[in-house]
């Protein structure tokens, strides 16, 4: 898809929308799109790279990809798989007096991500420089050595093409204390073993709503999205899928599917 084109789509999506100040979001979405600002509304945001701030913001702020309704204007966020916080800018945004914490395995992409929260003086907001996992300890984790704080790190080898480092890995179930209004999970191919955990030991209870980014059919890898999605439902979980895909007759391809699971 061409830089026109996504330009195009994201423009629509984010008219359509419903998330306030499309005007302004929007020639957000032109200056990031022509490379001519870090400035997001009213954030300052560090980056490790111009194509991906784009990127984060086309599927963030523009096409509102974590866009929630909340009971509360106090809402606590779980946002794992941070990576340098434009999902937490998003939540203190759209709920400025919510409580976020943030997850993020990289320790590259983490110091941008802590200067994100520093920089912009967001209240609320906690930061954790750990992998989630169903266990606690050390693990490999893979990045790409050419483009730090690439958006295709992961615990698994196949999902890109870098160099092992070793992070600190920590179950989801043991920051959870109470209720959660939204745990959004972007953990490239780990979330299978983080709602796993959180169903072992009966934390997910404590979480309303989630937003799953799946990731189906990485290279070297057993697709599991039809248990994946049969386990949500035998646990009392109903859910909407959101993909684009192109050409949808292709075979075997990587694809990202959002699952929007609520009770």
């Amino acid at each position: 898809m061409s830089r026109l084109t996504k330009f195009v789509r994201s423009s629509q999506l984010l008219w359509t929308g419903k998330a306030p100040r499309k005007f302004s979001r929007w020639l957000t979405l032109c200056r990031l799109s022509a490379f001519l600002s870090g400035k997001v509304l009213n954030f300052d945001v560090q980056y490790l790279h111009a194509d991906s701030l784009r990127l984060l913001y086309d599927e963030i702020f523009a096409r509102e990809e974590y866009l929630f309704e909340s009971s509360t204007a106090k809402p606590v966020i779980f946002d794992c798989g941070a990576n340098i916080g434009m999902a937490t800018l998003f939540f203190k945004w759209l709920y400025p007096e919510s409580t976020v914490l943030s997850f993020e395995a990289d320790p590259t992409t983490f110091r941008v991500l802590q200067r994100n929260i520093q920089e912009n003086h967001l209240p609320g907001v906690s930061a954790h420089n750990v992998a989630l996992w169903n266990d606690d300890g050390s693990i490999p984790f893979f990045v790409r050595e050419d483009e730090p704080g690439s958006l295709l790190m992961s615990t698994m080898a196949g999902r890109t093409a870098g160099r092992e480092i070793r992070v600190d890995a920590r179950r989801l179930s043991s920051f959870i204390n109470g209720r959660v209004d939204l745990l959004k999970l972007d953990v490239e191919g780990a979330e299978v073993k983080v709602i796993c955990d959180l169903l072992e030991s009966g934390k997910i209870d404590a979480v309303q709503k989630m937003i799953i980014e799946y990731h189906h059919h990485i290279p070297h890898e057993t697709p599991h999205l039809g248990s994946f999605l049969s386990m949500l439902e035998q646990n009392g979980w109903n859910y909407q899928l959101s993909t684009w895909f192109y050409p949808p007759s292709s075979r075997d391809l990587f694809q990202d599917v959002q699952i929007y699971a609520y009770r």
